[in-house]
C-alpha cells in the first residue's frame, strides 16, 4: 500500500517451495530441505551477514564471520550472561577454525553455560556439528556461510536452553479425548528481541501437526481480494469523501512514506486509517531498535510451520477481514482516520506513549506474563464504551474463533493443533479463553520453559 519500509529477507524466498531458490552466476545456490527452518531462525536472530543468500554455498570470509559473531555476542547478551573482556580470535577457512571462533566468542561471557571441557565436546554437546551417515565431523572442509549460520544458530539455541532464555509467549492448552490444541497468543510486532524463542515454544511448535492463523499469508487471490477491498472502484476518490483539513493531513502523512497524492486518492478511510494505527503501535526508538526489519510473529511461526510441512489452517482469511473493515459505517471510517493521524508523528519522531506501550507488550510476550498483558490491554474497558470498531475486531470474530477451536478439539485424527491468533483475541472476559471454559473445557496456560 505504501512504500515498503521492511525487509523480510528470507521469508519471501522460502515461500516459493523450491529447492532451487535463488540464481546466481555461474550455477543455482540448493538448500537442502531440511536447513531451511533453522536459517530461518538465524535470520530473525540477527546471525546471517548481508545478503547471505546469495554466497550460502561459498566458503565464509572474514567480513561474513565477523558479522555473524557480532550477532552472536548480541544473542549471548540477550540470554543474560555477562561479556567479559576477551578479544575475539576470528579464524576462518576449515569448519574446525569457524567452530573455534565461535568457541572463543562465549568463553568471553559468564553465565549459567557449561562449555564443557574443549571446543569439540561442547560443539557435539549443543548439536552444533552433528557428523555424516559416517559419523565423521569433516573439520577439515572449508566452511561455508551456510555451514557457519547453522552452527551460530545451533549455539544460540543450546545458550537459550541452557539459561532459561527466549520468548515464552502467550500460550494455553486445551485438550479432550482425541486432540491437543495449544494456543499461541500473539502480538503483531517484528522485533528482534522477540527472537529466538524458549525452547518450551519451539517444542510445542515442533509436536503441532497443524497450525492454524487467521488468515493463510500466502493466499495469493484472497490478498488481491483485500488490497481491491481497499480501493475506490466507483470512479470517487478519497478527497470526494473528506474534508479538506483531514484530506490535507492525510496527503501530507502519507507522502513521507513515499505515496503520491494520486495513489492516496484511491484508498478509503479505513484502509488509511488501518496503516496508520499500525505505523502508530510499530514506532520505536532508532537508536536501540529496529521495529519494522523483522516478520511479525504470526509470519514468522507461518514460515516456519510451512518450511516443516506443517497442514496450514485458515480461521477466517483475507476475503473475511475485508469484509468486516469494509463494512463500517463511512462515517465512521473517517473518524477513526482522524483519531490515528492525531496520534501519528512524523516519520523522524517519536511516538512515546507507543513506544512504551509496545515495550511493554514485548517484555510481557518475553516473559510470558499473560495477565500483565490483559490489564495493559485494556480490552474489556474498550468494549465497555460501545466502540463499533472494538466490537467488530473482537465480539463476533472471538467467537467464530472459539468455535473453530471446538472444531478442532473435535477432530478424530488424533493430531496435535496449534491456534495462532492475535493475544487480543485470547484475553478478556468474552475472549477465547474464557469462552472455553465456560464450554466446560480445562484451559491451562503453558509455561515457556
Amino acid at each position: 500500500m505504501f512504500k515498503k519500509i521492511c525487509s523480510v529477507g528470507f521469508l519471501l524466498w522460502t515461500m516459493l517451495g523450491s529447492s532451487m531458490i535463488y540464481g546466481q552466476e555461474p550455477g543455482q545456490i540448493v538448500i537442502p530441505r531440511w536447513a531451511k527452518s533453522d536459517l530461518l531462525t538465524a535470520e530473525v536472530s540477527g546471525l546471517v551477514p548481508t545478503d547471505y543468500v546469495k554466497y550460502l554455498n561459498q566458503p565464509i570470509n572474514e567480513e561474513q564471520l565477523t558479522q555473524i559473531i557480532e550477532g552472536l555476542k548480541g544473542q549471548c547478551r540477550q540470554a543474560g550472561l555477562n561479556e567479559q573482556e576477551v578479544k575475539s580470535i576470528i579464524q576462518i577457512g576449515t569448519r574446525e577454525q569457524v567452530l573455534s571462533s565461535y568457541y572463543n566468542v562465549l568463553q568471553g561471557f559468564e553465565g549459567r553455560v557449561d562449555l564443557k571441557k574443549d571446543m569439540i565436546s561442547y560443539m557435539q554437546h549443543a548439536g552444533a556439528i552433528k557428523g555424516d551417515e559416517k559419523g565423521n565431523l569433516n573439520l577439515k572442509e572449508p566452511c561455508t556461510v551456510q555451514d557457519a549460520v547453522l552452527f551460530a544458530n545451533r549455539i544460540v539455541t543450546d545458550i537459550y536452553k541452557q539459561t532459561e532464555a527466549g520468548a515464552k509467549g502467550f500460550v494455553w492448552e486445551v485438550s479432550d479425548e482425541n486432540n491437543t490444541v495449544y494456543l499461541l497468543g500473539t502480538i503483531h510486532l517484528g522485533r528482534q528481541e522477540l527472537y529466538p524463542f524458549s525452547a518450551g515454544l519451539n517444542n510445542i511448535l515442533e509436536k503441532a501437526d497443524k497450525v492454524a492463523f487467521e488468515v493463510d499469508f500466502n493466499n495469493q487471490r484472497e490478498q488481491v481480494y483485500f488490497y481491491q477491498k481497499q480501493m475506490y472502484l466507483d470512479d470517487t476518490t478519497l478527497k470526494e469523501h473528506l474534508d479538506e483539513e483531514t484530506y490535507t493531513r492525510t496527503v501530507e502523512v502519507f507522502k513521507q512514506y513515499g505515496m503520491s497524492e494520486e495513489e492516496i486518492n484511491r484508498y478509503k478511510p479505513w484502509a488509511l486509517s488501518n496503516t496508520l494505527a499500525t505505523l502508530n503501535v510499530n514506532t520505536g526508538d532508532k537508536e536501540n531498535h529496529t521495529t519494522t526489519s523483522l516478520p511479525v510473529i504470526d509470519l514468522y511461526v507461518y514460515t516456519k510451520a510451512l518450511l516443516e510441512n506443517k497442514e496450514i489452517l485458515e480461521i477466517e482469511g483475507y476475503n473475511f477481514q475485508a469484509g468486516l473493515f469494509d463494512g463500517l459505517d463511512e462515517a465512521y471510517q473517517i473518524e477513526s482516520l482522524k483519531t490515528n493521524l492525531d496520534a501519528f508523528k512524523s516519520e523522524d519522531e517519536i511516538n512515546v506513549e507507543s513506544v512504551i506501550l509496545v515495550n511493554e507488550w514485548v517484555k510481557q510476550f518475553i516473559e510470558g506474563n499473560i495477565e500483565a498483558f490483559a490489564t495493559r490491554y485494556g480490552k474489556d474497558q474498550a468494549l465497555e464504551q460501545d466502540d463499533p470498531l472494538m466490537k467488530l475486531l473482537f465480539i463476533n470474530r472471538d467467537e467464530r474463533m472459539t468455535d473453530k477451536i471446538v472444531e478442532y478439539l473435535g477432530d478424530k485424527e488424533n493430531a496435535t493443533y496449534l491456534v495462532t491468533v492475535g493475544a487480543g483475541h485470547m484475553v478478556g472476559k468474552k475472549g477465547i479463553i474464557n469462552r472455553l471454559q465456560n464450554l466446560g473445557y480445562t484451559v491451562n496456560v503453558v509455561g515457556g520453559n
